[in-house]
């Protein structure tokens, strides 16, 4: 060959050169020796190395082997480089995706989870481009970028710590369940509404505001199951369904002390089964809260029924109050507040002991009267009561050894039943 072959033969391979890059998710790129016109600067000529020869020994020169070092160097176009740096495809938006912190789910059937981490594909710019230089130069035939660590890492990893502690704390207020059980209908407070009172910042410190919340849901909780002093449907042992308004009787949620206690049970993580806590409770839960025993009090009829179980117990004429006086009994549904044998009742103008004293209204109830000869009728219209319920001994003493706190006494009124007789003492109320 002659030098000048010589020299385009080395200098033809070195712009062959091809550096291949591979990245994440599949992306791939190369960069050519001729794209930045790459090629070889020598020290001297290679026609100074032939002038060197021995032209009269050359015939030796087949058979002997002959090493000459020239020193040499790569060179290239950097401003060409930095060009084809710009456009590779590592570097385009929709390849350069930026990493994605490790962060706190939302509320779900498995409480809050962390959700891991995205590594992305986001470059560092200036670190891949000294790489890819120095390999050049070497003729380096391949980077792989992973190796390189020039991609941008997530400051915030699964494992950070303030992150799992959050976890652990919003999981551990999330995770209180309290079951309610009024009658057949259930209510539960767990993760799915104490989700929404807990929040965190940033910097993963944990906020729980759960006083306004549980405030709410223990008024939710009064106001669909309270019973107390609604007008019931009533069916009267006579047949005819009235409508019944008045009274304290029914449940009366004490939403104070049941906030108090709930706010305890939901920070200290509880699961279990809860008795709200009352002022006054029903016989049971429902659209019927008077259940199967109960007095019923017809002021009309002056005629009374106590019922238990189902099962009539007591049927008895009574006399209430003295309508003439201004005395009359009020209607309305209420509960036996207590019973009390040997009882003396106090008031503006008399002073009355008796052996069985069972109110349901204040001082208004039921007890014995003995004092007198005849009950029922029309006698409360100007001889009645001070507005109690007066009935026969007898029946006054049956009442009060089956009556128990709570049971509900519906006292009303029902025209038409003026003159009412017994018929049927085995008279049940369906």
């Amino acid at each position: 060959m002659t030098y000048e072959e010589a020299e385009e033969l080395i200098s033809s391979e070195v712009r062959s050169y091809v550096l291949s890059l591979e990245g994440r998710n599949g992306v791939i790129d190369s960069i050519n020796g001729s794209s930045i016109n790459m090629h070889t600067v020598y020290s001297r000529n290679l026609s100074e190395v032939i002038a060197e020869q021995n032209s009269f020994g050359w015939p030796a020169y087949i058979f002997k082997r002959h090493d000459y070092v020239i020193d040499t160097m790569l060179d290239y176009d950097e401003q060409l480089l930095k060009q084809e740096f710009k456009r590779l495809a590592f570097l385009q938006e929709e390849n350069n995706i930026a990493p994605v912190n490790a962060s706190i789910s939302e509320y779900g059937e498995n409480g809050y989870e962390i959700i891991p981490e995205q590594q992305g594909a986001k470059i560092i710019e200036d670190k891949l481009y000294t790489a890819i230089k120095e390999a050049v130069e070497v003729l380096k035939p391949k980077l792989f970028l992973e190796d390189l660590d020039c991609y941008e890492k997530p400051e915030i990893t699964s494992e950070y710590p303030p992150l799992v502690q959050a976890v652990e704390e919003m999981n551990k207020l999330a995770g209180a369940k309290i079951t309610y059980e009024f009658g057949e209908k259930i209510e539960v407070l767990d993760g799915s509404l104490i989700s929404r009172w807990i929040t965190v910042s940033d910097d993963f410190v944990v906020t729980f505001e759960p006083e306004e919340g549980i405030k709410q849901f223990v008024d939710y909780i009064g106001k669909t199951y309270n019973t107390f002093g609604k007008t019931r449907t009533f069916k009267t042992s006579y047949g005819e369904v009235i409508k019944v308004s008045g009274g304290d009787y029914g449940w009366w949620l004490n939403r104070p002390k049941e906030a108090e206690e709930l706010l305890e049970l939901v920070k200290s993580g509880a699961v279990l089964k809860k008795v709200p806590v009352y002022y006054q409770t029903a016989q049971q839960y429902g659209e019927d809260d008077i259940g199967d025993t109960y007095v019923e009090v017809n002021l009309t009829a002056q005629h009374l029924f106590f019922y238990k179980d189902g099962k009539l117990v007591v049927e008895s004429d009574f006399v209430s109050g003295n309508l003439a006086k201004g005395y009359g009994t009020p209607t309305g549904t209420y509960p036996v507040q207590y019973k009390q044998r040997n009882a003396v009742l106090v008031g503006e103008d008399y002073e009355t002991p008796v052996k069985y004293w069972m109110p349901f209204n204040r001082n208004i109830g039921f007890h014995d009267a003995t004092w007198r000869k005849a009950f029922g009728k029309d006698i409360y219209k100007k001889n009645g009561s001070h507005g109690c319920i007066n009935m026969p001994l007898e029946a006054a003493e049956k009442m009060y050894q089956e009556i128990q706190r709570g049971v509900a006494v519906i006292v009303y009124e029902l025209p038409g039943t003026e003159n009412y007789e017994v018929k049927n003492n085995d008279t049940v109320n369906q």
